[in-house]
């Protein structure tokens, strides 16, 4: 695991161990594994950048691939190597910023690459999808998830933080304000998002609203529903109603797209 100079202070979370959070990553994990499969079975080069505690890279490399993950904050990747070896899975952990490690890699190194709820709080954004598409083979599939307006417009009324309200509805980033401090965050509408892809040679395979009237921890639309306290049967139910791809895309938490290179 290579190392940073440089310590964080942020609490890492194993969201592995999060009822709420495995909801959300089983959407995702179905659709990748759908996916991967589809791509040509086992063996393949995966990067995670921004992996966390591995909540999307240890499932899928118990599968045979072969992950790079790619990680800031040491503890969390202590958190990942933990559950990697808790299934007796290997994968290369990089602590880095997602950028630092991207830009030092070779084109067309890896068949997949995926940023699950991670990349759209980094200022590089658009730097690190470029990075992503470039580090992708010919024929390789990236996933990536996007914030919506609809959400933090959710978040700022909630918090009745109305100069952040005003900035959402006229911006697609900025720093918005969390605690005590102000946090960057980027949104996109679902033109935003194709013309992106499109721009980078990308083309779409699909585009999932993921989190349609269900929330955890301080977010608003726990008040509707939290995963996190449903029965197994239950959460399948809500499951159905809220992944959806027509007119409610952009009403939900993330929009997770699938696309090809």
């Amino acid at each position: 695991m290579q190392r940073m100079a440089r310590r964080f202070t942020r609490v890492a979370v194993d969201s592995t161990k999060h009822p709420a959070e495995q909801y959300y990553a089983d959407i995702y994990l179905d659709e990748i594994r759908k996916r991967l499969d589809e791509h040509g079975g086992e063996g393949l080069k995966i990067l995670d950048a921004g992996c966390g505690s591995g909540r999307i890279m240890v499932p899928i490399a118990r599968l045979g691939h072969h992950f790079t993950g790619i990680d800031y904050h040491r503890d969390s990747l202590r958190l990942a190597q933990k559950n990697l070896d808790a299934v007796g899975v290997k994968a290369e952990l990089i602590e880095k910023s997602v950028l630092d490690a991207l830009s030092k890699m070779d084109d067309a190194s890896f068949d997949a690459a995926m940023a699950i709820e991670s990349i759209f709080v980094d200022e590089q954004y658009e730097s690190i999808l470029k990075h992503l598409a470039r580090v992708v083979r010919p024929g390789g599939l990236l996933f990536i998830t996007h914030r919506t307006r609809y959400f933090y417009l959710t978040q700022a009324l909630a918090h009745e933080h109305f100069d952040d309200l005003a900035h959402i509805a006229r911006h697609n980033s900025g720093r918005l304000r969390k605690g005590l401090h102000r946090v960057y965050h980027c949104w996109q509408t679902r033109t935003e998002i194709e013309e992106t892809y499109a721009s980078l040679g990308l083309t779409p395979l699909s585009l999932t609203g993921v989190g349609l009237c269900s929330g955890f921890g301080g977010d608003p639309l726990a008040r509707l529903c939290d995963p996190s306290t449903l029965d197994e049967g239950q959460r399948r139910v809500l499951r159905e109603i809220e992944t959806c791809d027509d007119e409610l895309l952009m009403a939900t938490r993330y929009v997770f797209a699938v696309t090809q290179k």
